[in-house]
């Protein structure tokens, strides 16, 4: 019996841990200024790219016209050496689908690029406060 609650609260933890995983991947939050200072700015240089599926039928992009695109790159930057990566890539309906060679920009936590990176730029700095 207890064997059997166990099992089902540790299977209910995991599908809450994966939900939670996908919403935020799905939904990125824009950073403050407090959470920019801690990431470096650095630069993605794509070695591999997902094909692209061009028939209406078979449409990759969904209801808001966003496509998405696996890449795997090396990203080099400041306090970092360079790292391999993959991840998922959002494309609006206009956007050039990536190539081989393209550099990206991305964020990273300094020594943690492997586990912390995302694509973006470092909010411009706001005026100071009085």
């Amino acid at each position: 019996m207890w064997l059997t609650v166990t099992f089902t609260l540790l299977i209910a933890a995991l599908v809450v841990a994966l939900v939670v995983q996908w919403q935020r991947g799905r939904n990125p939050q824009p950073l403050s200024a407090a959470k920019a200072s801690q990431f470096v700015q650095g630069t993605f240089t794509i070695v591999g790219v997902s094909d692209r599926d061009d028939e209406p039928a078979h449409s990759a992009a969904d209801k808001n016209g966003q496509r998405f695109c696996t890449i795997s790159g090396t990203i080099v930057g400041p306090e970092t050496s360079p790292t391999d990566v993959y991840g998922t890539l959002v494309l609006g309906a206009g956007d050039p689908w990536p190539q081989i060679g393209d550099d990206l920009p991305v964020l990273y936590k300094p020594n943690k690029a492997a586990t912390s990176w995302r694509f973006g730029v470092m909010p411009e700095p706001g005026p100071d406060p009085l």
